[in-house]
């Protein structure tokens, strides 16, 4: 059992190493004059939304939960499989799932943690040099990432060794393992179900709460004529705390899902190659090398993390792309040792296999590069339709997200294509798929680092906040670096995106081979072998319906998710506006000091007051009106995506006939790729389109175009219609990249799970 063992002690060093990272951070300052107390505040925003996103999980995680306990523990009495009777079937995959949906919690969790207290150090280490913040935010950002990855490592490989000591499989016996192992990946599959479901929640309500607050902030300021993350704007807090404990632990959720769940089909799909094929050593090396190559990935982001430095004279993208280029780089000297070590003679094509899937996450963060940075083309020409006006604007930035889309896809198709042969040099049955598996563990051999980069942008932004609610008119080359960093955090989400939806697609087809093979393994006796033999039968019409159910579900989740973000926005622009009517305790007076960290809410909101506009906003209003509504748009789209691939196998079942006995699986395997295509094409537009629009505000803040202000002929500052109208695109652009784009990725990998824990139901 060495690979356990290795698995699971680089998993706890990851997790060791990132409470370093944490320790770190906090050891940085605060800054000066009212830094702290605006972190202070930021931080009990972040906190409170952190309580109630934790409490919704839970509660709406217990309807699947208690489904799938029931559904094996009363309705399939017909033992399953020897090994394990339904009703002990049920009990671990309601176990799995529930650690599954505690885990994910506390991926979120320590996001939100570490994003509140990172985000004002960031802050002041802009005071130092653009070298220091941008230390801290992706140190910040790498306490997540190593925590959600390490944890999903522990916590699939903890249940593994679990079930199979359980079972005996430890024992002395020679047999047992090739028995037993086979089947535990089906077992546990709850935990990445759990984390899926979680994420989905986390996601959707995380990214709902913090655009709404960003855009409710935008449009009430607008309105005021103040300028950005005013301390005036009551909704003002909402958005930085949306950053840390809603864009952030949304992220986090997300991350720890998404390695979970392409973990667990890589087993999956090595189980079912190893009962294909004769010769191989051993069935736990075959299954749990796509494992240790992801847990010397965290080995490798440990160092990546710490390679990271610039100055002021360099791009920081660029130092963060060093970080990657070293992460990759060691990441394929582990990955080749396991191969050697766990694959025998097979081991040089299937590393092959993953090198092209590192080679491809690479060649996606120059996509990404070009599409969102201000110094190339596409950014360039949304700043320069914007001096025409906002529908120029908006249309290029739609045109930039198409164009963009299409290269990620290109370089998906080519590295599926490649890594299929040299999975098939192998020689072994199934070969090819296992490549593609190979090469998705070799894409996502750089998922520690790649969270801490997604972690990065939410902390520098909400550090761009403090630093203009308290130090930005004063230090402009403060605000500066903050707003460059911020600009690199909108190239890095692109990054991201590309890459959680390039792993999708790989991920997707490695489990429609996992879910078809198991479909026909578990035919009745008696059933035509011609039928078994059936890939997917796509000239049916339940293949058609599916499909159609698929791609309808994408569209109507996404609608689900931009309308809740559009509701809760507006409500939070309707509160900003009441308080903005209501009287206050200074008069007209346009100055306000934040109140003490431990003031009661209160004392902070029941002062009496004269009429008079703009005085000290009631930020807890906000932060609570926000995360209501937020949350409660979060719960229907998520029960509802779960539901739908088990109503559609439910359904069908009667369309299964002598000819065809796996029509089922036939249409739910059609639904998972439409979902999947759809999905990921969608999620990579709305990404790319949102941080172009969004750079192109910055590039003109720089001082393109004229920047952000003008000089009427008095001489007074006016705003600058080129700025308004890439404002506009960027108000539009932020719910699309930072609230659509990545709860579409969670629930297209979240379907193949959902099949496959209910499987049993459906052949």
């Amino acid at each position: 059992m060495t690979e356990l063992a290795l698995i699971l002690g680089i998993s706890l060093l990851g997790i060791g190493f990132a409470g370093y990272l944490a320790r770190w951070v906090l050891g940085c300052p605060t800054g000066e004059g009212d830094m702290p107390r605006v972190a202070a505040r930021v931080r009990a925003a972040a906190v409170f939304f952190t309580k109630r996103l934790r409490g919704t999980i839970l509660a709406v995680s217990a309807v699947p939960g208690g489904g799938i306990f029931l559904a094996y523990g009363l309705a399939r009495q017909k033992p399953e499989a020897q090994a394990f009777p339904p009703l002990e079937l049920g009990a671990w995959l309601t176990l799995s799932f529930s650690l599954g949906v505690g885990s994910a919690v506390a991926a979120a969790q320590v996001a939100s943690w570490i994003a509140s207290r990172a985000n004002v150090r960031a802050a002041s280490g802009a005071r130092r040099s653009l070298d220091h913040a941008l230390q801290i935010a992706i140190r910040g950002g790498a306490v997540s990432g190593l925590f959600s990855v390490s944890l999903g490592l522990v916590g699939l490989v903890g249940l593994f060794a679990a079930v199979f000591a359980q079972k005996g499989g430890f024992s002395a016996e020679p047999g047992m393992a090739l028995k037993l192992a086979p089947s535990i990946p089906l077992v546990i599959a709850g935990y990445a179900l759990g984390g899926a479901f979680a994420a989905l929640i986390a996601e959707l309500g995380g990214g709902a709460f913090a655009k709404s607050a960003d855009m409710g902030a935008d449009l009430a300021g607008k309105e005021l004529g103040l300028p950005e993350d005013d301390a005036r704007n009551p909704a003002t807090i909402a958005d930085l705390a949306g950053d840390c404990a809603g864009e952030g632990a949304g992220k986090a959720a997300a991350s720890f899902a998404s390695t979970v769940a392409e973990n667990l089909g890589a087993m999956l799909l090595a189980a079912a190659v190893f009962r294909q094929n004769e010769g191989i050593p051993s069935v736990l090396s075959i299954m749990l090398f796509p494992v240790v190559t992801r847990a010397f990935g965290v080995l490798a982001a440990m160092f990546g993390v710490m390679v990271v430095r610039t100055d002021d004279r360099e791009d920081p993208m660029n130092a963060l792309a060093r970080g990657l280029f070293v992460t990759a780089l060691l990441g394929a000297v582990g990955t080749a040792g396991a191969a050697k070590w766990l694959l025998g003679k097979h081991w040089l094509p299937l590393f092959g296999a993953a090198a092209v899937g590192m080679a491809a996450g690479i060649l996606l963060l120059f996509v990404a590069q070009y599409y969102t940075e201000s110094r190339y083309r596409p950014v360039r020409e949304i700043a320069e339709a914007a001096r025409v006006g906002p529908p120029l604007a908006l249309l290029r930035g739609a045109s930039v997200g198409l164009e963009g889309a299409l290269a990620p896809l290109v370089i998906l198709g080519a590295a599926v294509a490649s890594a299929h042969v040299l999975g098939a040099r192998t020689g072994l049955e199934g070969g090819g798929a296992l490549g593609i598996a190979v090469a998705t563990m070799g894409l996502l051999g750089t998922a520690a680092y790649t969270l801490a980069m997604a972690g990065f942008a939410p902390i520098i932004d909400s550090a761009g906040g403090i630093v203009e609610m308290t130090i930005g008119r004063e230090r402009p080359d403060v605000r500066g670096r903050t707003l460059v960093l911020d600009a690199v955090g909108n190239t890095a989400k692109a990054f991201t995106q590309a890459q959680a939806g390039a792993a999708a697609l790989l991920a997707t087809s490695m489990l429609v081979s996992v879910w078809l093979d198991e479909a026909k393994r578990r035919l009745p006796a008696g059933k035509p072998a011609a039928a078994a033999a059936n890939a997917l039968a796509v000239g049916r019409p339940e293949v058609y319906l599916g499909a159609a159910v698929g791609i309808v579900l994408v569209v109507w989740f996404a609608s689900r998710c931009i309308g809740g973000v559009s509701r809760a926005a507006r409500r939070m622009l309707e509160e900003a506006r009441r308080q903005i009517n209501a009287p206050s305790s200074l008069g007209t007076s346009t100055a306000w000091t934040p109140p003490h960290p431990r003031a009661s809410r209160s004392s902070q909101s029941s002062a009496p007051a004269t009429r008079g506009g703009l005085g000290a906003p009631d930020l807890d209003a906000c932060v609570e009106l926000g995360s209501r509504a937020a949350l409660g748009h979060a719960i229907t789209p998520a029960l509802v995506a779960a539901s739908v691939p088990i109503a559609v196998g439910l359904g069908l079942r009667f369309a299964g006939t002598e000819d065809n006995p796996l029509a089922v699986a036939d249409a739910v395997a059609a639904l998972i790729l439409a979902a999947t295509i759809a999905g990921v094409l969608g999620a990579l537009l709305l990404g790319n389109a949102g941080g172009a629009w969004d750079n192109a505000k910055k590039y003109i803040v720089t001082g393109a175009h004229g920047g952000r202000y003008l000089v009427d002929e008095t001489g007074a500052r006016v705003d600058n219609p080129t700025y308004i109208a890439a404002a506009f695109g960027d108000t539009v652009g932020d719910p699309l990249k930072d609230a659509a784009g990545p709860a579409i990725h969670v629930l297209v990998k979240m379907l193949p799970v959902v099949t496959i824990v209910f499987l049993p139901f459906f052949v």
